[in-house]
């Protein structure tokens, strides 16, 4: 079973928002993972832009 984007939805509000899932569905909590893991990674990348001079 796919997951509907409604669900899609409130799974990366939670992740966004840095709540638990809350869910012991395995397809729901690989998405969670899936969003973290994004999350994660945009924050290390962010670091790694053009360093301004003042």
């Amino acid at each position: 079973m796919t997951l509907t984007s409604h669900r899609q939805h409130k799974i990366y509000l939670a992740a966004t928002m840095g709540y638990g899932l809350g869910s012991d569905d395995p397809e729901e909590i690989a998405y969670y993972k899936k969003v973290k893991e994004e999350i994660n990674k945009d924050k290390e990348n962010r670091n790694l832009g053009i360093p301004r001079e003042d």
